[in-house]
This record gives structure tokens, C-alpha cells and sequence, in this order.
């Protein structure tokens, strides 16, 4: 199976091969991490990352499901999580100059359900300003390219 392979594959098929010890989520969220580096400049998905934290989280989830502990519902899976909705000492900027790398001071509800569940941040994904617009682009990060066809959008107001 290729890193891409891996990129795509359903987060249904990820939990069951994590279970099956057929899949760590260290090899999941390195083949996200090499994904989203290989095409930064192209796509321009993500404004924030959390790599380095992202995959000491792996690690930990990896532990959990090779010595059969109780795992979340979500535990392992990388997660993007959108440049406009809050993490607790993250920065988030709406996609504005005017919010420039604001520091949330609390986490969202979903935000904070996604986390407990197991799921691992490891990314923001790029929004138009303060998400108001059908295509992905703000003058704090540019435009978003749509993965499967550069030359089109991805459309907004979540094109990361």
C-alpha cells in the first residue's frame, strides 16, 4: 500500500486496521504529513500544522492499540480542523489579516468532542476570510487549489 493509498483511505477502514494491528497510526499520520508537505505549494491547504505534536499523539494512540487498551472512537485518526473554529493555545486567524494569528483561548464543543475521541489535530485547514466567500482564498494566505484539478477550486467556505 502507498503513502497515497494511505491518504485516501477511508477513516472507517483506518480505525479497523488500527484494531487489527494491520495499521499503526504512526504510519497513517506520516503518510498525511508527507502528503500535505509534497503539495504545500501547490494546493495550499493548510495554514497552521501540528506535526511535531501530531505524531507524539500518534505514538501514543500506536501504544494504546498494541497493548489492547480502551480507544476512542476516533483514536489514532488524523484530523484537519478548519482556520476559523477553536483549539485551546492554537492559533487561529479566520483567514484574516485582522486576526492574524490569534491565540484561541478555549476549545469549540466539536473541536473539543473530536479531541477526546482520539482524534489528532495535526493540521488547519485554509478558509476563506472569516468564511465568507464560495472559492478558498484571503489575502492572509492566498488561494486554495482544489487537489484533483489545480486549476479549479476547491470551493469555500472550507476549500482546505
Amino acid at each position: 500500500m502507498t503513502n497515497l493509498d494511505l491518504c485516501y483511505m477511508p477513516a472507517s477502514e483506518a480505525l479497523r486496521r488500527f484494531k487489527a494491528k494491520q495499521l499503526s497510526p504512526v504510519e497513517l499520520m506520516q503518510a498525511v504529513i508527507d502528503r500535505a508537505e509534497a503539495t504545500k505549494e501547490t494546493i495550499n491547504c493548510f495554514t497552521f500544522t501540528h506535526f511535531d505534536e501530531a505524531m507524539k499523539l500518534a505514538r501514543k494512540a500506536e501504544a494504546k492499540y498494541a497493548r489492547g487498551a480502551r480507544t476512542g472512537a476516533l483514536e489514532g485518526l488524523p484530523i484537519g480542523i478548519k482556520d476559523e473554529s477553536y483549539i485551546k493555545g492554537k492559533p487561529t486567524s479566520h483567514g484574516s489579516l485582522l486576526t492574524r494569528d490569534a491565540v484561541c483561548g478555549h476549545t469549540s464543543t466539536m473541536n473539543e468532542r473530536i479531541i477526546k475521541a482520539g482524534g489528532i489535530v495535526h493540521a488547519r485547514t485554509a478558509t476563506p476570510e472569516f468564511s465568507c466567500a464560495g472559492y478558498t482564498w484571503s489575502r492572509r494566505w492566498g488561494v486554495t487549489r482544489n487537489p484533483w484539478n489545480p486549476d479549479f477550486t476547491p470551493g469555500g467556505s472550507s476549500g482546505g
